[in-house]
C-alpha cells in the first residue's frame, strides 16, 4: 500500500491513477470504493411513488438539444455563484455528456462565465487560449493536462462547443483548472517571471525548486502489491479484532511487507494499521506478526489484507482472524492459508500489483501444501546520495511563495497586476503540491482554495461551474466541497451523479480498459432510481425529509456507487446523499468514455 507522501515520483501521466489508488485504501472520505455491509430495506411502493413525483425527467444527455427540460434547474440553483458537477466514475460517457450539456445551460441561460476542472491549474488554464481566443491545438492542449480521464472525445467536444460559443458572441466561458498535483509547469512559469521581475532572487528560487526536481528525477516508479478483502461487519462492532499471519523474507532491503487492516466510519478512517514501523527486513525465517484493533460501533466498512512495497521475496501463510479472543472459521469466505490459491487472487480477495510476481509456492510454506509468494521483479535501485526530506522541499517552496507574495506590489509595478498575480498563484500551486507530498495540507483543501482564487480574479459577481469526482465535490468533512460550503454557504450548490448499469473506462491490471458496472444492491440509492424507471432525471435532495416515511431513505447512509480511476469489484460505499449533495442526477444506461489516446 502506498501512502500519499510516497507516491510523488510516478510519471505525471500516472500520478492521478496512483493517488486514486491511495485514496481507495487510505482515505474513504475522499473516495470510497469498498463494499458496505448494511442491513437496509429496498424500495417500497410509497418510496418509489415519491421519487417519481419529485424527480424531473430529462430528455437527453447530449448538448445542443435545447433547454426546455432543464428550466427547473434555475430554481434549484438559484443565485449560487459556484455549481459543482460530480461524477460516479471517471470513465462514463453519458455522465460526461450530461455535464457538457449542463455547462452549456449554465453559460447560455444562467450567466456562468468560468469553467474549472479537476486537473492541474496552469496546464488547464492554457486550454482557454483556444476556448476563448481560438489559439492553439485543442487536442494538444487537452493532452497537456496529463490525465487520461479528461483526454476523451467527450471533453474535447465540450471544448469545441466553448470555442463556438465564445466566437459567436453569445457569451463568454473560460476553461480553467484547480488541481495542483504536478508542479513542473508552474515552476517554469515562476522562474521565467522572476528572471524578468526579480533577477536577484531568480537563482534562489531555481535552487529551491531543484530540490523537488532532483528527487523526482532520481526516484523510480513506485512499486506496490496489495491483497484487499472486505471483512463482514457482523458481530464485529464494538469488539476487538486480532489479525495474525506468518511472514518469511529473502533479500529485503527496502521494507515494507506485512499485514494491514482498516476500519471506516461514516466520515473517514476510524482505525488503521499497516505494520509500517515493524515490517520485516533482510532474510528471515517464518515469524508470526499481529495487528490488533478495536472496531467502533459506528463502523460502516472493514478492509484487510497483505501488502508489499519493498524489494526481495516475501512469503505469507497461515492468516487468522480473532474477535474478542475467539478465532473465526472463515472457510468458504476467505482462503487464509492459500491452500486453494491457483491463479488470479485467493478466495475473498482482490489483487492489485505493479512490478511484482505473485502466486502460490509449493516448495516454501509454514503449514499445509503451499504459501503465497510475492517477488519484486525490478532490479534493486543503485546507491545514490541522500534525498531531501519532503518537509524540507515543502519549506523551500513555501519560502519562494512568501518572498513573491511580499514583493507583489513591486512586481505589479514592473510588469502588470495580472502577470504578478498569476506568477504568485503558480508559486502557490508549487507550494501546495509539495505540502501535499509532505502531508501538511490536503489536496482537497488546496483545490478549494484554488477555486476561490479563480473566482476572486474574475469580475465581481462572476459565476463558476466545477467538474470533479463525486468524492471531491460533496459536503462531508475533508472533501473539497466542505471547504467551498464553508466559504460560500448557500452560494455553493453541488450536483452528484449516479447510474444504473453499463460499462466504464478505468485502469486495470492490464492498463486502460473497459469494465462492467455491477448491478446496484437492492438497498442502494441507485436501486431506488432503477425501481422508479427513470432513464435520465434530476432530484432536488433538499425536498426529502427524515420525518417523511416516503423520502426518509434519502437521509440515511446507504450503498452508493463510487468508482475512481481504477477498475474495482468494490463499487459501492456508504453515503448519506442528502448530507453530501443538493441534487442528484441519475442516468440509467451508460457506456465507456472514448479515449483520445487509442
Amino acid at each position: 500500500m502506498r501512502r500519499a507522501k510516497d507516491i510523488v515520483n510516478t510519471p505525471p501521466e500516472k500520478q492521478f491513477t496512483m493517488r486514486i489508488f491511495t485514496s481507495t485504501l487510505l482515505c474513504p472520505a475522499i473516495l470510497q470504493l469498498c463494499a458496505s455491509a448494511m442491513a437496509l430495506d429496498g424500495p417500497k411502493p410509497d418510496e418509489v411513488a415519491w421519487l417519481k413525483e419529485h424527480a424531473i425527467s430529462l430528455k437527453t444527455v447530449e448538448a445542443g438539444h435545447g433547454f426546455d427540460d432543464l428550466q427547473a434547474l434555475k430554481q434549484l440553483i438559484g443565485e449560487a455563484r459556484v455549481v459543482a458537477l460530480g461524477e460516479c466514475t471517471h470513465g462514463t460517457r453519458e455522465v460526461f455528456q450530461m455535464k457538457h450539456r449542463l455547462v452549456e445551460f449554465l453559460a447560455a441561460e444562467m450567466g456562468f462565465t468560468v469553467f474549472s476542472i479537476e486537473a492541474n491549474m496552469p496546464e488547464s488554464c492554457a486550454v482557454s487560449d483556444y476556448a476563448v481566443r481560438g489559439q492553439g491545438d485543442p487536442r494538444r492542449l487537452l493532452d497537456g493536462m496529463y490525465f487520461w480521464t479528461w483526454n476523451t472525445q467527450e471533453v474535447l467536444d465540450m471544448i469545441e462547443w466553448m470555442r463556438a460559443f465564445n466566437a459567436a458572441g453569445r457569451g463568454r466561458i473560460a476553461f480553467t483548472g484547480f488541481d495542483m498535483q504536478t508542479p513542473d509547469v508552474a515552476m517554469g512559469i515562476v522562474t521565467e517571471f522572476l528572471k524578468r521581475a526579480d533577477p536577484a532572487y531568480a537563482g534562489q528560487a531555481e535552487q529551491s525548486y531543484a530540490l523537488a526536481g532532483h528527487r523526482t528525477d532520481a526516484e523510480p516508479a513506485a512499486p506496490y502489491c496489495t491483497l484487499v478483502g472486505t471483512f463482514p461487519l457482523d458481530n464485529c462492532l464494538g469488539k476487538q479484532i486480532r489479525f495474525t499471519g506468518q511472514i518469511k523474507t529473502e533479500g529485503v532491503t527496502r521494507p515494507q511487507a506485512g499485514l494491514w487492516w482498516r476500519v471506516d466510519g461514516p466520515d473517514g478512517v476510524l482505525a488503521f494499521d499497516n505494520m509500517h514501523d515493524r515490517a520485516p527486513t533482510g532474510t528471515t525465517d517464518w515469524k508470526l506478526f499481529t495487528i490488533t484493533l478495536d472496531v467502533p460501533r459506528d463502523a460502516v466498512n472493514i478492509n484487510f489484507g497483505l501488502l508489499d512495497t519493498g524489494d526481495g521475496v516475501v512469503w505469507f501463510d497461515d492468516l487468522a482472524v480473532e474477535i474478542d479472543g475467539r478465532r473465526l472459521a472463515l472457510v468458504g469466505q476467505f482462503d487464509l492459508d492459500f491452500e486453494q490459491f491457483q491463479s488470479a487472487a485467493p478466495l475473498g480477495f482482490s489483487l492489485n500489483s505493479n512490478q511484482y510476481l505473485v502466486g502460490p509456492d509449493v516448495s516454501v510454506f509454514k503449514s499445509g501444501r503451499q504459501s503465497l509468494r510475492v517477488e519484486h521483479r525490478a532490479k534493486a535501485p543503485s546507491p545514490r546520495s541522500p534525498q531531501p526530506r519532503p518537509a524540507d522541499i515543502s519549506a523551500a517552496c513555501k519560502a519562494v511563495l512568501e518572498h513573491m507574495d511580499a514583493s507583489k506590489t513591486q512586481y505589479a509595478a514592473l510588469t502588470s497586476q495580472r502577470d504578478a498575480d498569476w506568477a504568485i498563484q503558480n508559486a502557490r500551486v508549487v507550494a501546495q503540491c509539495e505540502q501535499m507530498k509532505a502531508n501538511e495540507i490536503s489536496r482537497d483543501e488546496s483545490m478549494a482554495r484554488n477555486v476561490q482564487w479563480i473566482l476572486e480574479h474574475e469580475p465581481q459577481g462572476a459565476r463558476i461551474v466545477l467538474w470533479a469526482h463525486n468524492g471531491h465535490v460533496h459536503n462531508r468533512p475533508g472533501a473539497m466541497g466542505s471547504w467551498l460550503r464553508r466559504t460560500y454557504g448557500k452560494d455553493y450548490v453541488v450536483l452528484g451523479f449516479a447510474c444504473g448499469e453499463g460499462r466504464y473506462t478505468a485502469i486495470g491490471n492490464d492498463g486502460l480498459g473497459i469494465y462492467p458496472l455491477q448491478p446496484p444492491p437492492a438497498d442502494s440509492v441507485d436501486a431506488f432510481f432503477r425501481a422508479a424507471q427513470i432513464p435520465i432525471g434530476v432530484l432536488d435532495l433538499r425536498t426529502a425529509s427524515k420525518d417523511d416515511a416516503s423520502s426518509a431513505w434519502l437521509t440515511q447512509a446507504r450503498p452508493f456507487r463510487m468508482i475512481g480511476a481504477l477498475a474495482t469489484d468494490f463499487q459501492f460505499g456508504a453515503c448519506n446523499v442528502q448530507e453530501c449533495y443538493d441534487a442528484l442526477i441519475y442516468i440509467d444506461q451508460t457506456t465507456p468514455t472514448r479515449s483520445l489516446r487509442n
